[in-house]
């Protein structure tokens, strides 16, 4: 049995168990945190990056050839207000008129089958203007009748005493489009917005359709989502909890997605659970005494409140199309009633058409996959892949959310830029006033088919600028990416978290085996390449197949099952580590060892944060004088004693005595987190021991020191030749903390500290500021201080909290 036992913990058995215990390792951190989520938001943004999308060639000076990706649809345009539209119109917001001209210049053509699909204002109609610009707009957005508006949503409430005329507006929206109906799955998720700006009710009336605009913002504030579906809250009553019964939400009003809800101190919504049951009511109850706000009421009217309670209110949900579903929807020829959304699932387009310029008729979707590939002639040399679409299937999240298929980086305003869109000038149009005789309109504008949106494309109006994958980019831009998205059936799908886990799975074993079995060199070299192996082929999927496969957390696990392994190999296998240990450790420090170890002894280092403390005896050439050299040296032998005894206690790291210096640092070789902290409270326990020495020691052999700490960015390591090393400190921080040590003696201090430390303690320390000093060898003046004392105290880090600082660095 012993044997057997022995024969387990083997390295290349045990490698194994190694692996699959840090394969649960990183399924429990990708399940219960937010670290590899945040890391594949990068990972997916690298991925964009590293795209081709088009490529562009210089025929002769001045004119380029582009070659234009097959995935981006021909039937966008973006009308952007740029520069040039500034620079003609004056400052942003133009006259309204301004906008009817655009309106009305797509409108009066003569070759009506050459019209637009729809055009999309990305401009708020929320607030009146001069009521002869709103006119002129109302009267050319209903001529147009395919003008797209938007309604805006917020998380926020509309202000006290104008929900009513907001939510009129959109009840008007409501009753001319409709809204989403047919709804699957848990729409609690959906993202609630109590807040709504409608355009006014003419704009309203003469629109043709709506959608809201809204993007989401992920946790590295970079938009990446679209909802498709999002959740617009009206307020039906307010409740006194008290009065609450299971009778204030029934199955009928749940069904036309009523809710109830309550709000926390720190105004976030809740909603209530349902079905509503006596139980639920006082699990509210006990929740809401904790957590909520109650309610004041005056109800006799003294202007004092003289009655408290909680409120549950209830809410009636409305579901809202995103305005570039709404877009998809009319190029598709479809209405909101005909969809299908099912959260976590899909909004499904049944049966989408398009429209065929030359018969002027509808016709079953059809997508090219593949385009033709045309000789030098002109003659079709592989005919194009078509695919007749029966339906459209837009992926989303549970909270009814796409993930936006960014074609390109922002496209320039200008033709002679890149232009992942087609981008024209607002100015173009909308300087043209439409002659009111027919037969003098153009006979076409060249947009037919095309869905044109208009948004603005201007530095002088960035509030429109949004961060993307790609960098800023205009939101109008965004929508066109987005719609872009739907019309090409180009959506981006993640691996299930089953297949991710299996692939995790096959890395982990993969690279426990090798390490376990292989030479530590070779095991590296073939783990490296694995991962990179893997790498190139995230990359290359994504590229080809639109499919995300996690990469951080494979990644993560061949490097920290490789390390884990060969950490397993040292302590079991590699015994010369322990005849190291013995012969360097009766002169390094412990931890100075450990890196050799770890890392065979070379010239050079690595930078670091770190704090550095120069303390050095006043007077040391008087004291020196009146006493016999081997009296001399115990006398110092007993100071440095107890000076580095200190130094031990609080972490730090001894460098070296020069004399009766000290030099010692914090933060290295092992990382310190409060290595400032440390040091300070190291320098004023060395000035209460020196005080005590002083005490037992006769007036002509009492010493008094100068102490100088400074903190930044220094190089640390060993450094020497191959036959002598030190690990120690270098750089300019490390000099001034030496001229600070100096600097005490014109101030008459003992403790002087940089600006940079105390940036680093200055919640935690007590200090008397003492000048802007220019230093010798630093040309920028430097602020300092006297340290007088700390706010908690002197006392060293314990034991176990070391340990921990340890592993968490």
């Amino acid at each position: 049995m012993a044997k057997k036992s022995s024969s387990f913990f083997e390295t290349k058995y045990f490698g194994l168990l190694i692996g699959l215990v840090v394969f649960a390792l990183l399924l429990v951190i990708a399940s219960q945190t937010v670290l590899i989520s945040n890391l594949e938001l990068n990972v997916l943004d690298f991925n964009f990056r590293l795209k081709n999308f088009a490529r562009r060639t210089r025929v002769q000076e001045g004119v380029t050839l582009e070659q234009r990706n097959p995935k981006i649809s021909p039937d966008i345009l973006i009308i952007g207000i740029d520069d040039k539209s500034l620079d003609t119109f004056g400052r942003w917001p133009f006259p309204r008129y301004t906008e009817a001209n655009l309106i009305s210049t797509f409108a009066k053509i003569r070759n009506q089958s050459e019209r637009e699909r729809a055009l999309f204002l990305d401009i708020f109609f929320i607030e009146p203007s001069v009521p002869e610009h709103d006119v002129l707009m109302v009267q050319s957005i209903a001529e147009n009748q395919r003008v797209f508006l938007e309604s805006v949503l917020t998380r926020v409430p509309n202000p006290a005493g104008t929900e009513e005329e907001y939510f009129e507006r959109q009840e008007l929206l409501y009753r001319r489009f409709g809204k989403i109906t047919n709804i699957q799955g848990d729409w609690s998720k959906v993202e609630t917005l109590y807040g709504i700006y409608p355009p006014l009710k003419p704009y309203a009336r003469a629109a043709y359709g709506y959608g809201h605009p809204n993007f989401v913002e992920d946790d590295d504030q970079v938009y990446r989502k679209q909802p498709m579906v999002v959740k617009s809250a009206v307020l039906l009553e307010e409740i006194d909890l008290e009065n609450l019964t299971p009778a204030d939400l029934t199955e009928e009003e749940r069904e036309n997605f009523t809710r109830l809800a309550w709000v926390d101190t720190d105004e976030v919504y809740h909603d209530v659970p349902y079905p509503l049951t006596e139980q639920v009511i006082e699990n509210l109850r006990r929740t809401m005494e904790r957590r909520a706000p109650q309610k004041a009421e005056d109800t006799n009217n003294d202007n004092q409140p003289d009655r408290y309670y909680y409120v549950v209110r209830k809410y009636r949900d409305s579901f809202l199309p995103a305005i570039t579903l709404a877009l998809a929807l009319e190029y598709f020829n479809k209405d909101l009633s005909d969809i299908e959304v099912v959260l976590g699932k899909h909004v499904r387009i049944p049966a989408p058409q398009q429209f065929n310029l030359e018969s002027q008729s509808w016709e079953p979707y059809q997508l090219v996959v593949r385009p033709a590939e045309v000789d030098a002639d002109g003659n079709v040399v592989r005919p194009a892949v078509i695919r007749q679409m029966d339906r459209i299937d837009i992926p989303i999240n549970d909270r009814g959310q796409l993930l936006i298929n960014y074609m390109g980086i922002a496209s320039s305003a200008s033709p002679q830029g890149h232009q992942t869109f087609p981008v024209r000038s607002f100015a173009g149009y909308a300087a043209r006033v439409p002659n009111p005789d027919p037969a003098r309109w153009p006979r076409t504008m060249a947009v037919g088919n095309k869905i044109l949106m208009v948004g603005p494309f201007s530095k002088g109006i960035a509030e429109d600028e949004k961060t993307t994958p790609f960098g800023l980019m205009f939101g109008v831009e965004i929508h066109a990416n987005a719609l872009n998205t739907i019309l090409m059936n180009n959506f981006l799908y993640y691996l299930p978290n089953w297949a991710n886990a299996l692939v995790l799975l096959i890395m982990v074993v993969l690279t426990a085996f090798m390490a376990s079995r292989l030479p530590t060199v070779w095991s590296l070299l073939l783990s490296v390449a694995l991962a990179i192996v893997f790498f190139f082929g995230v990359m290359l999927i994504f590229d080809l197949y639109n499919r995300i496969i996690t990469l951080s957390t494979p990644i993560l696990g061949v490097f920290l099952t490789f390390l884990t392994v060969i950490v397993y190999r040292i302590m079991t296998e590699e015994k010369d580590k322990r005849r190291i240990r013995d012969m360097f450790g009766t002169y390094v420090s412990p931890r100075v060892v450990d890196q050799i170890i770890n890392n065979p002894p070379e010239l050079g280092g690595q930078d670091k944060d770190l704090t550095v403390l120069f303390s050095d005896i006043r007077g040391f050439t008087t004291l020196s004088e009146s006493m016999s050299p081997q009296a001399l040296v115990n006398h110092l032998n007993e100071y440095l004693t107890a000076m580095t005894g200190i130094i031990l206690e609080y972490e730090g790291t001894l460098d070296k005595y020069v004399g009766d210096e000290i030099m010692c640092f914090w933060g290295a070789p092992l990382p310190q987190d409060d290595h400032a902290m440390l040091a300070c409270q190291c320098a004023l326990r060395q000035m209460e021991v020196l005080r005590e020495l002083n005490q037992n020691w006769p007036p002509e052999r009492q010493i008094n020191i100068g102490i100088g700490i400074n903190s930044g960015i220094m190089t640390v390591g060993n450094m020497g030749s191959l036959q002598r090393m030190d690990y120690t400190l270098t750089g300019d921080n490390v000099n001034l903390g030496a001229r600070l040590e100096g600097t005490n003696k014109s101030y008459y201090t003992n403790i002087i500290i940089s600006e940079y430390t105390y940036g680093l303690v200055q919640d935690k320390v007590i200090v008397r500021e003492l000048d802007n000093i220019r230093v010798k060898g630093k040309n920028k003046p430097v602020l300092i201080y006297e340290l007088v004392d700390v706010i908690d105290g002197l006392e060293p880090p314990q034991p176990a909290a070391n340990a921990q600082k340890s592993r968490r660095g």
